[in-house]
């Protein structure tokens, strides 16, 4: 498999799709306006950072839009299952709580890093 196999238009609705499924569940997981708005312009930044990298590495569009659908999915796949734990997080974080309260347990750093690299390993397979 490649990701010039499928074709860019293809990669736009893939893209589109993904930007789907982070925005509906981690919107809809945030207990704050603030983190909600956070999470709302969390996709234009990750665009932002897979069209620096198409233009200054000259990079197939078909490979900038699978980095930005494979990574935009590794956060709420990431984050799956994790609802109460970052509400807990976001509401200490908004009281202004100790630091303790504001880190990931290690099950859940273990779970998002393990979704993260997987997907950036499925993204070096399709371009290489």
């Amino acid at each position: 498999m490649n990701a010039a196999a499928i074709s860019v238009p293809a990669w736009w609705l893939i893209a589109t799709a993904a930007t789907a499924l982070f925005l509906i569940p981690l919107i809809s997981w945030m207990p704050t306006k603030r983190l909600r708005t956070r999470m709302l312009f969390a996709p234009g930044f990750m665009a932002a950072f897979a069209a620096a990298r198409y233009y200054a590495e000259n990079m197939q569009p078909e490979q900038a839009l699978s980095m930005y659908a494979m990574v935009i999915l590794a956060f709420p796949l990431g984050l799956l299952g994790r609802r109460q734990e970052l509400a807990r997080i976001a509401a200490s974080e908004e009281r202004g709580g100790p630091a303790g309260e504001k880190q990931w347990s290690a099950p859940m750093t273990a779970q998002f890093l393990v979704v993260l690299l997987s997907t950036i390993g499925l993204w070096l397979w399709l371009v290489w």
